[in-house]
């Protein structure tokens, strides 16, 4: 079993050209920084505002999106009433888990169920103001519980301030408070103040859920 996530920057034209340019550039570091984190994870750019990634280890999935979605939503910008959608959303995100028929890293070909739920749950998705974060699965027994934490988690993460996001998403790779207070350069309570408000024991407690699936007693 393959986990696949397809996602499109929300409100990207209303990002100046270097802007757009910048955290493109950014978005490509971070994959570098989540391939030496996670071995088997792959990402890529398409299309200018889409991203593909596919891993095979599935329990690591639903942390990479939110890593992924919490470092975009922590990116800058200039102009902050032109972008107020792209602040809030940054990301529209389908997981897919599911087999895959092809994984061709060095012809960036992805072929099968799970790229195929995933892209397809991007292209049917609503209006961003009822959700932006979905997991779809060939596991029926599974779809409703995880359906409700990626709406809820989701909920929490469209919420969050700049900053917020930005600490949400050292906390996800792991950092301890005294080491984000660090690089942030805030005092250790403001992290732990931005967390709480941010719902971080929350968003702990979906990623604890998702986590000790056996996903491989499915296969």
């Amino acid at each position: 079993m393959y986990a696949t996530i397809s996602a499109d920057i929300v409100a990207s034209t209303s990002l100046s050209a270097p802007e757009t340019i910048e955290l493109k550039q950014r978005i490509e570091k971070l994959f570098v920084l989540l391939q030496d984190r996670y071995p088997d994870f792959w990402g890529r750019q398409i299309k200018g505002d889409y991203i593909e990634c596919v891993m095979q280890n599935v329990s690591n999935a639903f942390r990479v999106a939110l890593i992924i979605k919490s470092y975009v939503k922590s990116f800058a910008v200039a102009d902050k009433n032109r972008t107020k959608e792209f602040q809030a959303y940054g990301l529209r995100m389908a997981v897919g888990l599911g087999e895959m028929r092809i994984v061709n890293i060095e012809e960036g070909i992805l072929d099968g169920e799970a790229i195929y739920l995933s892209g397809r749950a991007i292209e049917e998705m609503g209006t961003v103001n009822k959700g932006t974060m979905i997991i779809k699965s060939t596991l029926q027994h599974l779809a409703s519980p995880l359906h409700a934490i990626a709406l809820l988690t989701d909920a929490l993460m469209n919420n969050m301030t700049q900053r917020q996001s930005e600490i949400i998403y050292y906390k996800l790779f792991g950092l301890k408070e005294k080491d984000i207070a660090e690089k942030v350069g805030i005092k250790q309570s403001s992290v732990n103040k931005a967390a709480t408000t941010a719902k971080w024991y929350c968003i702990e407690e979906a990623l604890k859920y998702f986590e000790q699936i056996n996903f491989e007693e499915y296969e």
